[in-house]
């Protein structure tokens, strides 16, 4: 069974890896045109990994059989300072991969393939030989084990196919020449579908990874000092009014309405970064149904309501805020998990004051579900 379950993973890398081929020469006379000017610098990236699934619950501890390995494949691009902002983050890399890995156990977890956009940004913006950065990975990921009460009842990770996909990684770069480059890095990986559907304890991993760059399109532009935006004001406070669904813990396929809302002061350390405290009203249908199944007895509807404080740390690249958050109930009838919850997401700016959100809650490793909302900023 081993050997053959290596035998059809070498295949896939096989077969991922001429399809990649392929699809980067049909772009090629579409990135040479000087219509895409953030193309500067093209380089292709064969990444291999190898690390193990970190079991944050005993149920996904007993299941594992082996560790990971896998195969990731970018198209990366260097800012060059089209924007302050590239300049303010010290000339990123930035572009788009394919990721497919094993997950320790095949016949349980099977295997993920995601598709992603990244960020690779230094921790200096010196043109040296080695460089130390970090990397933000988000995308879509397909997952061929999924949960089934019947077939695979043991996989109480994962309950559906298509899955969110993040990564952290800290790495460093060796630039060998002109058009070559090493890397390595350690690296953290997190599947989970956000709760829209359950089980859903998510995967989450840890791997060592190696990667060879090669430049296929040579730098066109170097590198510019725009001036920098112009500074607001320090303090801001941020309403959020988000909305969502969950599905029933107890797997009876059943959804609930979810709602948030969220008042956020913001400190402004500089353009970059910004921290702040907050205020959260939920309203969350599952819970009387949770509890009723955990605890016993009636629940009314004031137990569908909690509230809640948080603490804040802001990242703002352009129009786009990256954040996370921790906070604690300070009225809950009734939770699951811990009186702890974090998120963790984003907002883009649309006009003006008015902005999109989106962000995961969660407690602990285990999420809880999708936010998606709308705000409104003042200055």
């Amino acid at each position: 069974m081993n050997l053959l379950f290596r035998n059809t993973f070498n295949k896939n890398l096989q077969s991922f890896f001429i399809l990649t081929i392929l699809n980067l020469f049909s772009l090629t006379p579409l990135i040479a045109s000087d219509s895409l000017r953030f193309i500067n610098n093209l380089k292709l990236g064969v990444e291999l990994n190898y690390g193990y699934v970190y079991p944050h619950t005993t149920s996904i501890k007993y299941e594992l059989k082996e560790n990971i390995y896998g195969l990731k494949m970018t198209l990366s691009t260097d800012a060059y300072g089209r924007t302050a902002w590239d300049k303010l983050f010290r000339y990123p890399h930035y572009g788009a991969g394919l990721l497919t890995t094993t997950l320790g156990n095949d016949e349980v977890f099977g295997r993920a393939n995601a598709l992603f956009l990244f960020t690779d940004i230094p921790f200096t913006s010196k043109k040296r030989r080695l460089t130390f950065n970090y990397e933000i990975d988000f995308g879509f990921a397909y997952l061929t084990k999924k949960f089934d009460i019947e077939k695979n009842s043991m996989n109480i990770a994962i309950s559906s196919n298509f899955n969110f996909y993040g990564a952290f990684e800290l790495n460093a770069r060796y630039h060998l020449d002109e058009n070559n480059e090493l890397k390595a890095g350690i690296n953290l990986s997190h599947f989970s579908n956000g709760k829209l559907n359950t089980p859903n304890l998510g995967i989450n991993s840890v791997k060592m990874c190696i990667v060879y760059y090669h430049t296929i399109m040579p730098a066109r532009y170097e590198r510019r000092i725009p001036p920098l935006p112009e500074k607001s004001g320090r303090h801001n406070l941020d309403l959020v009014l988000s909305a969502g669904s969950k599905a029933d813990d107890q797997i009876t396929g059943k959804r609930y309405l979810i709602s948030s809302f969220v008042a956020d002061y913001k400190y402004k350390l500089s353009l970059r970064y910004a921290m702040g405290a907050g205020a959260d009203a939920f309203y969350d249908q599952s819970l009387g149904p949770n509890k009723i199944a955990g605890e016993g007895g009636t629940y009314s509807r004031i137990d569908l309501y909690q509230a809640a404080i948080h603490a804040s740390m802001y990242v703002q690249y352009s129009k786009l805020t990256i954040l996370t958050q921790v906070g604690e109930y300070v009225y809950a009838d009734y939770y699951k998990y811990s009186r702890m919850f974090f998120r963790i997401g984003f907002r883009y700016k649309l006009y003006r004051n008015l902005f999109f959100n989106l962000t995961l809650k969660s407690h602990y490793a285990i999420a809880d579900y999708v936010e998606w909302g709308i705000g409104y900023r003042f200055e």
